[in-house]
């Protein structure tokens, strides 16, 4: 009796795994880590709207036009006190947001993070600042000097939409 309700509920569940696993995207390590760590509230593809989080998504390759934004990105507390204790694992997690969220943002010739980078940055995170205070003295810099929207001086366009 035993075995056949066992057998039973294989054939019905296999299907439904089959499914499943094969209508699933697959993620990379960096995805997945993003997905675990930052899009509770960035959201899954970057954009937070409507909570008052910073939009991600054609935006955050802007912070790399300069060299305090891109020390920025990583000192973030939620970054450098991030769960993932492998440095190259969070350059790679954090290249994906830049450069796969990011669009167009990223400037041409933006270099990657790497593991020593992300390393040094984690030691002096921004823990006891104003985090909108630094975000708006590093976007101030980036919309004199780069190519850069002056929207990104808000997290959203004042019309409760995304700015971009």
């Amino acid at each position: 009796m035993i075995k056949a309700a066992a057998a039973a509920a294989l054939f019905c569940i296999a299907p439904a795994m089959a499914y499943a696993a094969s209508n699933w995207p697959e993620l990379t390590t960096p995805e997945s880590d993003y997905v675990e760590h930052c899009s509770g509230c960035h959201g899954m593809q970057g954009d937070s709207y409507p909570a008052e989080i910073p939009v991600l998504r054609d935006r955050i390759g802007y912070f790399m036009c300069i060299q305090e934004g891109r020390e920025y990105l990583i000192r973030l507390p939620n970054v450098a006190y991030s769960p993932i204790p492998d440095n190259q694992q969070l350059a790679d997690m954090m290249n994906f947001v830049v450069f796969g969220l990011g669009g167009t943002s990223v400037p041409k010739g933006a270099k990657p993070f790497t593991a020593a980078e992300v390393g040094k940055l984690r030691t002096r995170a921004l823990a006891t600042e104003s985090l909108i205070d630094a975000r708006a003295e590093i976007v101030g810099k980036l919309v004199g000097r780069c190519a850069v929207p002056k929207s990104m001086n808000d997290f959203y366009d004042g019309q409760g939409q995304a700015a971009r």
